[in-house]
């Protein structure tokens, strides 16, 4: 397991390395800079040279790669935003603490309503329940994320008044983007539940526990449930990453101060050390959670962590 958790953890570290050095090339492909956003057009090629020095932009692409990363590593250190003038290390924080709430409530849900959904629909399959969460898991995956979240918003922030749809000031306002959020994800994992459990049912190892007399919820507990959990947990792993990093369109409809909100703004107002921050930062998530997934995976099936040694 040891030498399992070191070869993982190397090549995280080997792919946050290359995601770091293509995020910093592709923003210094892109056309403007930070001297630009400071100083605008109006400014003489003379006070561009000089800002631009003065920044550090005038060395050579590898050295302020290396100065980036030095100080991201051994200091901790993400450089200040080109707006605010704030570290950014400090401006990510704030925000990701917002998309961290919002991500994890929404894959709570889905993983509550899918799982039980999912669950039932095994237990009699083909009856009036399967073929009413069939018809959810189709609808949910169809339903683009933005149209349910208008939709939302129309029915109940506009028309019923019920719910706020703006801002983050109450845990009213967490209402409506969790369930934005997690609707599409509650069908995907009732979809796999269902899947997983039923191919569970048809084991040898089962119809053996059945045989000698065990009940439903001991064949359940013990040899239904445990054993299908594999490819659920790594279902939670990815879509709990992508909600952290990927959750901008939300976050921007519904006003949510979150990360993505901050990266959209970011590269609008072309902040390039905010959107390398935001980047990175997202980069680390879901490469945290793909190893955290294969470590889990690890310690249910231990044939996975010796093949893998």
């Amino acid at each position: 397991m040891l030498r399992f958790l070191v070869r993982r953890l190397l090549g995280a570290f080997a792919v946050l390395l290359a995601v770091s050095f293509f995020t910093f090339v592709m923003l210094e492909l892109a056309p403007g800079d930070a001297a630009d956003t400071l100083v605008g057009e109006t400014a003489s090629a003379e006070q561009m040279a000089a800002i631009r020095s003065s920044m550090g932009l005038d060395l050579p692409l590898l050295v302020r790669y290396s100065n980036f990363l030095t100080a991201a590593v051994f200091e901790g250190d993400l450089g200040r935003s080109v707006i605010s003038g704030r570290p950014v290390g400090m401006l990510v924080a704030e925000r990701f603490k917002y998309t961290f709430v919002l991500a994890v409530t929404a894959m709570s849900v889905a993983v509550a309503v899918g799982g039980l959904a999912g669950a039932v629909a095994a237990a009699r399959p083909r009856g009036w329940f399967d073929l009413l969460v069939m018809g959810f898991m189709t609808l949910g995956q169809a339903l683009p994320t933005f149209w349910i979240a208008l939709l939302m918003i129309l029915v109940f922030g506009l028309h019923l008044r019920w719910l706020p749809v703006l801002g983050a000031g109450t845990p009213q306002h967490l209402i409506l983007p969790t369930v934005a959020l997690a609707l599409p994800a509650a069908a995907v994992v009732a979809r796999l539940v269902r899947a997983s459990l039923l191919d569970v049912k048809g084991a040898d190892y089962v119809r053996t526990a059945r045989a000698k007399g065990l009940g439903p919820v001991t064949v359940w507990g013990r040899h239904l449930l445990p054993n299908s959990l594999m490819p659920v947990i790594t279902l939670i792993g990815l879509y709990l990453g992508q909600m952290l990093g990927g959750a901008f369109v939300i976050e921007t409809i519904f006003g949510w101060p979150g990360l993505g909100r901050l990266l959209v703004q970011a590269v609008f107002d072309r902040d390039l050390p905010v959107v390398l921050g935001a980047v990175l930062l997202i980069a680390v998530i879901v490469v945290f959670l793909n190893v955290l997934v294969d470590v889990v995976h690890a310690l249910l099936d231990p044939r996975i962590g010796h093949e893998a040694v």
